[in-house]
């Protein structure tokens, strides 16, 4: 099954709507379950709140978005008609809904004036649309929706786009935002209270530790200075600088990247593997993956010790909602659900040894999040 966003646009008249239905109607055929939303059905259920201005057909439109986003993450392929050509909107959809394809249905103007006359009759008040709109540059699927071609041709070729598309995984405005953060030299350089309780619970002879998600390295260099070899890794190519600038003479190695993408590293060498404030930080496939090649990265009987953001964090309350778990406040989170969390470890190979959900245990100035710790083992 694919869930993910179909978003079918054009100017008025380019037969979205018909698109749409038969869109949705063949992937229900195919067994996808899928729901259909209609721009104008979407602006009255909303209750007419927006107004007809740019900025407010934008606002309106990231609305929609966010809520194809929400249904998709539950398993749905959401099929939205709806014009809202704005390239602001384009890109808010790829930086954040990760399976998403915008379809253009393209129809000459004389062609869309005559649809027009017989149905909405919109043309002659609003006159020349193409001002109101940024017409698609680089639209996922581009259809000559006129000519001869049926909604159920049309819908033939999305459909087959959508099931047979190599997804990527978006971006979330993740690195941008902490490319930002680490350059300011914000972060804390103490070792984190997960770290010292971690440290208690390693052997006290020296072992090999991975940190994924080392930040400005404030724990690796922190295990590093009790006598432990260290390789910390980060998607942030400017934190891993600050690391480098920060370890000393300490036994450590740090380098850029996801460590799903660093196979000399899923060689089954390391003795302990320690994550903190990083798996809410990216999105559940990610997630998946990682706990994957953290498993193919230690040895057997090797230990793992995560702290995450709970979904039961006042947080998880605040900002843009994608889903169910994510938000976008100030930057993107997925708060974690730990029987979820567990559940998902157990499913790759590990044995929890221990869990705990609180607030008092990740203390940062006047933030007290509620946490998840989790101890497992290989």
């Amino acid at each position: 099954m694919n869930s993910g966003v179909i978003w079918i646009t054009g100017f008025s008249a380019a037969g979205k709507t018909a698109v749409g239905r038969q869109v949705q109607s063949q992937l229900l055929e195919a067994g996808q379950p899928s729901i259909f939303l209609d721009g104008d059905d979407l602006r009255s259920i909303l209750g007419n709140n927006w107004g007809y201005e740019r900025d407010q057909r934008v606002e309106l439109a990231k609305v929609y978005f966010r809520l194809c986003s929400h249904l998709s993450s539950q398993g749905y392929a959401v099929v939205i008609s709806a014009v809202a050509m704005y390239d602001e909107v384009v890109q808010w959809m790829r930086r954040h809904i990760p399976r998403s394809l915008q379809i253009y249905l393209r129809v000459p103007e004389d062609e869309r004036r005559a649809r027009d006359q017989e149905t909405k009759k919109l043309y002659g008040s609003i006159g020349d649309v193409a001002r109101l709109y940024d017409e698609p540059a680089a639209a996922d699927v581009v259809i000559d929706n006129h000519g001869g071609v049926s909604p159920a041709d049309s819908a033939a070729l999305i459909v087959e786009a959508f099931l047979n598309t190599a997804w990527r995984s978006p971006d979330m405005g993740r690195t941008a935002h902490w490319s930002s953060y680490y350059s300011k030299g914000a972060a804390p350089s103490s070792p984190s209270p997960f770290a010292m309780a971690v440290a208690e619970k390693l052997s006290p002879r020296p072992i090999t530790l991975l940190e994924v998600g080392c930040g400005n390295g404030r724990d690796s260099i922190f295990f590093g200075r009790q006598g432990h070899r260290v390789v910390g890794i980060d998607l942030s190519a400017q934190a891993i600088e600050n690391c480098e600038a920060n370890k000393g003479d300490i036994d450590a190695e740090f380098r850029s990247g996801r460590l799903p993408e660093l196979p000399s590293l899923q060689n089954g060498k390391f003795d302990a593997v320690y994550s903190r404030f990083v798996l809410h930080a990216m999105p559940l496939a990610e997630e998946v993956e990682t706990l994957e090649a953290v498993h193919r990265s230690l040895k057997p009987g090797g230990q793992l010790f995560i702290e995450c953001r709970s979904i039961n964090d006042p947080m998880a309350r605040l900002g843009e909602v994608i889903s169910p778990t994510e938000r976008i406040h100030g930057h993107y989170r997925r708060f974690i659900v730990r029987d979820d969390l567990l559940r998902r470890l157990e499913v790759v190979g590990f044995d929890v040894v221990h869990s705990l959900e609180a607030k008092g245990l990740a203390v940062h100035k006047d933030d007290d999040p509620t946490v998840i710790r989790v101890e497992a083992r290989k």
